[in-house]
């Protein structure tokens, strides 16, 4: 397995309050990059979308909630099998936050798709900040 981590944020939000809209699985429309995504649909449990270059992208939750500081996502439609972990902690008078994905990549898969998934959970991990305010 590959592990591929954003980089930690600090927001001006509580964790409990972070956590609360990020289990709605439709808030994160907005934090994907708009130039790079099309026809996203989903419910609060599971979304898919369209990637540039075609690929469909589905994610499902796990579980209700989050499962201590860990919200995770199974993933599909993808050429290779993975999940994601929106993770979330208090941290001083707000709350860190991070995505983690383990993809299951071959040599070549990996060649090719580390770098777009890192820019894509930077993004991800940017507009969490944006949308909260750095703590």
């Amino acid at each position: 397995m590959t592990e591929i981590r954003s980089r930690s944020v600090n927001v001006a939000i509580g964790a409990e309050a972070l956590r609360a809209y990020l289990v709605d699985l439709r808030n994160l429309e907005e934090m994907l990059p708009q130039d790079k995504v099309s026809s996203f649909s989903g419910s609060e449990d599971a979304v898919s979308f369209k990637i540039q270059g075609g690929l469909e992208i589905r994610l499902t939750r796990v579980g209700t909630a989050f499962d201590g500081p860990r919200l995770r996502l199974q993933g599909g439609g993808a050429p290779f099998a993975f999940h994601l972990d929106m993770m979330v902690e208090e941290s001083g008078d707000g709350a860190t936050a991070s995505v983690v994905c383990e993809a299951d990549l071959n040599p070549f898969m990996k060649m090719m798709a580390q770098k777009p998934l890192e820019a894509l959970f930077q993004h991800i991990a940017g507009a969490v900040e944006a949308r909260f305010g750095a703590a």
